[in-house]
């Protein structure tokens, strides 16, 4: 009774039943102790079996459990028996002194008998309950099968003078192979009955044994009450398994033919020769009857798709499996429908021919979206590749799912060298590694444009990126799309502006802003390391005069050709700059003294003594210089003015000369 009650009344029905057994042995004059194990050990044996079953067939009226419940019970059962006889045995021994072998056996036989007997037949009579009189329809044939059962144990039981126990198993196996459970649990009922009436009368088989003991008569009793119940239970087991197989079997059918005959997908069975199956679904979807389909028409299919089709067919006959078939068939009023079918190998039941089971849907509107999406895909693809920048896609594996086809142009790698690759095994480790964190930062969701100076991974050339992340509607991080701009016509044309911006045009020396910006930065390096610094201020003497006799051109000369001579005295590191007319100065950041600076000077002096030619003429050109030697510069405006000093004390010498200042 326990499988049938929930567990929050089990503690209610195991106090009830350890009472009544306690009570009762306590009534039968057993000893207390006696009576207190035993009833533990018989409550002990119970929650065994009991939890083991729930434990693995929680629900013993499922049917589709049977074989399972079976097999758990039987287990338990030896289980558990074994367990409580030894507890019994075991308290027999010590304190009575009877041989532990003996009552265990004795114990372990007869539960082992009692639950097969018992609680096997009340577990079925509580899960047949009214069907155990027989199932309406069925109670004349089970009470015809009753009375031959009840006429062959009074032949069995009414005699004393042969074996003839065997004779009831015909009759109880017709019970149980007619009635399921309920046969099997009214005819071992009457068994039951009918044996134990008769042994305890002294009368039946059992009579023929020589003096009995009341224990031995009650074991055979029990073995062969159980050995009935083994008998019939199985055939009982194995009908109603195959009943409930049946039944599951043509529901299942039933919910076939019901999915075939309304499903909006055309359902057809057919083998080499004929079609032994249509839906009903053809009219809707070709036009055509199921039995005007019920021959191979080959002939609906376009001419274009045959040769496909035909071939998967005949593939699928030969060798089995799987095909899916894509094909255009003509409706019955002529226009093409476009079918895809999903067909599929049976054997066939009778071990013959095997069939073929196809499932076919109309994918017309399909076939016409795709063919507008290909021609989409196109347009786009033909603009991409056509847009003046570099595209891609990038998933978040670090793996390229697009380019377009300037990547080809620009690096020179098709299309199938790079989709599926990562970016570090497309541009190398070495390109890689300065795009690895805008990689990072785009995949995780943030956008990013930067800047990448000419190397050999961009073709030497400037370039722009623009990362932006592609994120699905869900919020999922897609990996980004990467735009990527040529901006080296942009760069040079910026070089070109800063160039004109810091260069004197005539001469090609620094200009005034060049050299207020190099003598800012020379003065921070004077100050950090304790170096002088020497500035000198260079005019060309009575340039004016050359400009007002032989014209503005011929001055031009001149001033291109002070430019180079001056150069050609100095260090490339030093610092020639024209800040406008004929005024000229040099910065000298590595002169330890002034004797250095004045020989510098002296060197631009006689640089001037050779003349200037000028087509067919010779002029002799001379520079005054004031140089100014300083260890601790104040200010670039404080050594340009020493400096200014110095060249008016050069002029005022007599030109072409120098003069030095030291601050």
């Amino acid at each position: 009774m326990l499988l049938f009650a929930p567990f929050r009344r089990w503690p209610l029905m195991v106090g009830a039943t350890f009472a009544g057994e306690f009570g009762a042995r306590l009534l039968h004059d057993d000893a207390f102790a006696s009576s207190l194990v035993n009833s533990v050990a018989n409550v002990f044996e119970i929650l065994l079996i009991a939890g083991a079953i729930r434990r693995k067939v929680p629900d013993i009226t499922d049917a589709s459990r049977l074989l399972a419940l079976s097999a758990t019970a039987t287990g338990s059962t030896v289980v558990a028996c074994g367990l409580s006889g030894l507890v019994a045995a075991a308290f027999a021994h010590v304190y009575h002194g009877g041989s532990f072998g003996e009552i265990w056996l004795t114990w372990y036989s007869g539960h082992v008998i009692g639950m097969v007997i018992v609680a096997t037949l009340v577990v079925v009579a509580r899960r047949e309950q009214r069907a155990l009189l027989g199932r309406p329809g069925n109670r004349r044939d089970f009470a015809v099968c009753m009375g031959a059962l009840l006429l062959v144990c009074a032949v069995v039981f009414l005699q004393g003078e042969w074996p003839l126990l065997f004779l009831v198993l015909p009759p109880l196996v017709l019970l149980a192979f007619r009635h399921g459970f309920a046969g099997v649990v009214a005819g071992v009922t009457v068994i039951a009955i009918a044996s134990g009436t008769a042994t305890a009368l002294g009368a039946g088989p059992f009579a023929l044994l020589r003096s009995p003991t009341l224990l031995e008569r009650t074991l055979l009793l029990q073995v062969f009450v159980g050995t009935c119940c083994l008998v019939a239970l199985p055939v009982a087991t194995v009908l109603s398994e195959r009943r409930r197989l049946l039944a599951l079997l043509r529901r299942n059918e039933a919910r076939y033919r019901l999915l075939a005959d309304y499903s909006r997908d055309m359902v057809v069975r057919m083998s080499p020769t004929a079609t032994s199956y249509v839906s009903p679904a053809v009219t809707s979807m070709l036009g055509w009857s199921p039995e005007e389909f019920l021959q191979p028409r080959w002939d609906l299919v376009h001419e274009e798709d045959f040769a496909a089709a035909k071939s998967a067919i005949e593939r699928l006959f030969a060798e089995g499996g799987t095909e899916t078939i894509t094909a255009r068939m003509r409706h019955k009023d002529g226009h093409d429908v476009w079918i895809e079918a999903i067909a599929t190998r049976i054997e066939s039941e009778t071990g013959g021919t095997p069939e073929i089971i196809s499932s076919a849907r109309d994918i017309s509107k399909r076939m016409e979206a795709r063919a507008a999406l290909d021609e989409n895909r196109a347009r786009l693809r033909a603009i991409a590749d056509n847009v003046p920048a570099l595209i891609a896609h990038v998933d978040a594996g670090e793996r390229y799912t697009f380019i377009n086809a300037r990547y080809e142009r620009l690096f020179g790698m098709p299309e199938a060298d790079v989709i599926g690759k990562t970016v570090s095994e497309v541009r190398g480790e070495g390109a890689y590694a300065p795009l690895a964190r805008h990689v990072r930062a785009a995949i995780e969701g943030r956008e990013q444009t930067f800047d990448r100076l000419p190397d050999p991974s961009t073709g030497m050339r400037y370039l722009q990126s623009h990362y932006v992340p592609d994120i699905a509607p869900d919020g999922e991080q897609r990996g980004f799309y990467a735009l990527t701009f040529d901006i080296t016509p942009l760069k040079e044309a910026e070089r070109a502006l800063e160039r004109l911006a810091r260069i004197d045009t005539l001469t090609g020396l620094g200009n005034r802003r060049q050299f207020e910006e190099r003598l800012e930065r020379a003065i921070a390096r004077s100050r950090r390391h304790g170096t002088p610094l020497v500035l000198m201020s260079l005019d060309l003497d009575r340039f004016k005069a050359i400009n007002d006799t032989h014209g503005h051109p011929v001055g031009d000369t001149v001033l291109v050709a002070f430019a180079q001579r001056l150069s050609a005295c100095v260090y490339d590191v030093d610092t020639v700059a024209r800040l406008g007319g004929d005024e000229f100065v040099v910065l000298i950041e590595d002169a330890a003294t002034p004797d250095i600076a004045e020989l510098i000077a002296e060197k631009i002096v006689a640089a001037m003594q050779e003349p200037v030619r000028i087509d067919t003429h010779q002029l002799h050109v001379a520079t005054s210089i004031g140089i100014a030697f300083s260890k601790d510069v104040a200010s670039g405006r404080a050594l340009i003015a020493l400096a200014d000093k110095a060249l008016y004390d050069a002029k005022a010498a007599g030109r072409n000369t120098y003069r030095l200042i030291e601050d």
